[in-house]
């Protein structure tokens, strides 16, 4: 089973940003306990990203799109990232947390690429090419942005990739363990 990067929904045939949106047709927000049912995360872990800055206060109790494309990223990333790294990454592609307008794209935007090069298929050694196709109708507000993104997203992609490396191998040793344990 695989799931839309963060949460624990499992990914159907929707792109990223179709998932994100269709949280909230019809609504203004998500609040905490819908953050926590979407992500498998508890209610400590995101104050806490709140209380170091990472995460932007709710308004009125209510998280927007991209708050929730944010916690998303982060659930994702903290896999095979410190916390620290990860905050770092967001900070080198959106500047402050609560100044949108140092963005280079919306998290929102930003989770929809990420999800883009998740699911996509650059096994074959062209992932610089597969990020140029995914961002193909980005547009810079600033010279440079374009490379930042581009770079954070293939940091994200090699993170993904050493995520499966490592999974394989503990899978590897539980087999070792078991075959082991079996012949004693």
């Amino acid at each position: 089973m695989v799931n839309f990067p963060g949460s624990v929904i499992e990914k159907t045939d929707i792109s990223g940003k179709q998932f994100l949106d269709g949280m909230f047709n019809g609504v203004s927000g998500l609040v905490m306990s819908q953050i926590c049912e979407l992500t498998g995360l508890n209610t400590p872990a995101v104050q806490n990203w709140i209380n170091r800055g990472w995460l932007s206060r709710p308004v009125k109790k209510k998280y927007n799109e991209d708050q929730v494309a944010r916690i998303l990223i982060i659930n994702t990333l903290r896999e095979t990232m410190s916390l620290e790294n990860v905050y770092g990454l967001l900070y080198y592609v959106n500047g402050i947390t609560d100044d949108a307008t140092d963005d280079i794209v919306s998290e929102a935007e930003l989770y929809g690429y990420i999800c883009d090069i998740t699911f996509s298929d650059a096994t074959d050694g062209t992932i610089d090419g597969t990020i140029d196709g995914i961002v193909k109708d980005f547009k810079e507000r600033r010279a440079g942005d374009a490379l930042r993104l581009k770079t954070a997203l293939k940091i994200v992609y090699l993170s993904g990739v050493a995520e499966r490396y490592l999974s394989a191998a503990a899978k590897m040793l539980e087999e070792i363990r078991k075959n082991a344990d079996n012949v004693r």
